[in-house]
């Protein structure tokens, strides 16, 4: 892959890593202890910072064995390799000889204390002190960085130790470069991004590492403001176009997609009708699209549609209710099912389509959860141009939950592993200003926050949740300013 993105002749080097001592219990031979990082560049002008480590203490002491007052020193010969330099070429302190430095440089180091002549007649040499080296030159053999562990340890199976990120970094880049980590995991990369100032682009498909990649960014002091983008969408396309296609005609694929979510949701098809594709157990089914979220408008044909349906039909329920399965959904929907119920008399429950049936292995173990939205409430108060918001409630549908986990949890707080604040939303991108979460250290979490705004006016403030199980609530609450 390496190659292809930057040409063979663009491949620098191959490291390996040492991340451990070989395990004791392991009878095979040669146990595998290390790892291998290949280095490779987009073409020849590109950064490389030499990087350095400390010196061993037996080469210390070896090497650097006189002292003054200055520190440890060893002795270096001042003759010049290159005999053919007769400018150089010069009587000092009894010894003629060709030597690296000027003779002024040489005289003026000699009444400094830093050139010294063991014994007469002997070359004179120069003092290194250890202060003044870098270190041990580091090579593409690296065994001094260990493991992650203690407080940096976040659970995540496939996590890197800083440390390694940070040679790698600091190496191959300078300060407002752009890194990107295209397979970001438990957010090493970005995170040590940010502490050394660089820019940075993270992206995972696993919801876990993203929720764990946020987390781990927001516990950095002084942090820059990011935002976190879904940016799927794609992805679901190219599968319905690969797995679903017999012909051009996108109708046919779009028809045999909602066949196939049917089946996993364990319902039954049904045909005639426009926004209608399934019922369970008394209730009908809407599949939503997977390049949209399901909005207002769509909630609202789904409810007409579902209403105008009940008991009329060989399929037809009994009853105005609707399980409406959807890959993303428009903020506030929650709260929007209520106003559908009161308006048009449908029990309407929303359903996330999880990631997971993008993956064969999971369709065919069956490991496919379709998950209720939860519900969140926040209590605003406003004194002057000062707003409070108050996390009020939060409730996540039981059915969705482990038994073991619901047994611990004794009161709704403690369903919120994280939430947070954009006090301006301007209908784009969510932005962190504000958030409180929960850590090892800390398990307690905030939930009353208070925000004064400078000017009068009109704003729309977002609330987002992220619950201990990773998912995403957003609620939107829009007030006035005077």
């Amino acid at each position: 892959m390496l190659d292809e993105v930057f040409g063979i002749d663009n491949f620098r080097n191959e490291i390996i890593w040492k991340r451990s001592n070989p395990k004791s219990h392991i009878t095979i031979n040669y146990p595998t202890c290390t790892d291998t990082i290949l280095f490779y560049a987009k073409s020849d002008d590109y950064t490389y910072l030499q990087p350095y480590e400390a010196h061993d203490l037996d080469y210390v002491e070896s090497a650097y064995k006189y002292q003054d007052e200055k520190g440890r020193y060893r002795l270096l010969p001042l003759l010049n390799p290159n005999d053919d330099r007769p400018n150089l070429k010069y009587e000092f302190l009894g010894v003629t000889r060709v030597w690296r430095w000027t003779k002024e440089r040489m005289t003026k180091a000699y009444k400094e204390g830093v050139v010294v002549q063991l014994k007469p007649g002997a070359v004179p040499q120069y003092k290194k002190y250890l202060h003044e080296s870098k270190g041990r030159t580091v090579t593409n053999c690296w065994d001094d960085i260990s493991q992650a562990a203690g407080n940096e340890v976040v659970g995540y199976p496939t996590q890197k130790p800083e440390a390694l990120i940070e040679r790698i970094l600091e190496s191959s880049s300078d300060e407002n470069d752009l890194v990107l980590d295209c397979f970001c995991g438990s957010g090493t990369t970005v995170a040590v991004a940010e502490k050394l100032q660089r820019r940075w682009i993270g992206c995972d498909l696993g919801r876990f590492a993203i929720h764990t990649a946020r987390k781990r960014l927001l516990s950095i002091p002084d942090l820059s403001p990011f935002v976190v983008q879904n940016l799927g969408k794609y992805e679901r396309q190219a599968w319905q176009a690969t797995e679903f296609a017999s012909s051009d005609d996108a109708r046919e694929r779009e028809a045999r997609y909602r066949t196939f979510i049917l089946e996993l949701y364990h319902a039954n098809q049904i045909s005639g009708y426009t926004w209608i594709h399934g019922t369970k157990n008394a209730r009908m089914v809407h599949v939503g699209a997977v390049d949209a979220p399901v909005t207002l408008s769509d909630v609202k044909a789904v409810a007409a549609e579902v209403w105008k349906s009940v008991g009329k039909g060989k399929d037809a329920p009994k009853t105005a209710g609707v399980d409406i399965l959807g890959w993303e959904f428009a903020l506030e929907i929650n709260e929007l099912a209520k106003q559908v119920v009161a308006e048009a008399h449908v029990d309407v429950a929303f359903k996330k389509i999880p990631r997971e049936v993008l993956e064969k292995k999971a369709v065919e173990q069956g490991d496919i959860k379709f998950f209720e939205l939860a519900a969140l409430s926040v209590k605003v108060k406003q004194k002057g141009r000062e707003v409070t918001l108050k996390l009020d409630d939060f409730v996540v549908p039981p059915d969705d939950v482990p038994e073991d986990v619901r047994k611990v949890i004794k009161h709704w707080s403690q369903w919120i592993d994280y939430w947070a604040v954009d006090w301006d939303y301007k209908e784009d991108t969510f932005h962190n200003q504000w958030q409180s979460y929960r850590t090892r250290k800390s398990a307690d979490l905030e939930r009353e926050t208070v925000r004064t705004y400078q000017e009068a006016g009109n704003h729309t403030v977002v609330v987002k949740v992220i619950d201990i199980l990773g998912n995403d609530t957003t609620k939107m609450i829009q007030f006035e300013v005077k």
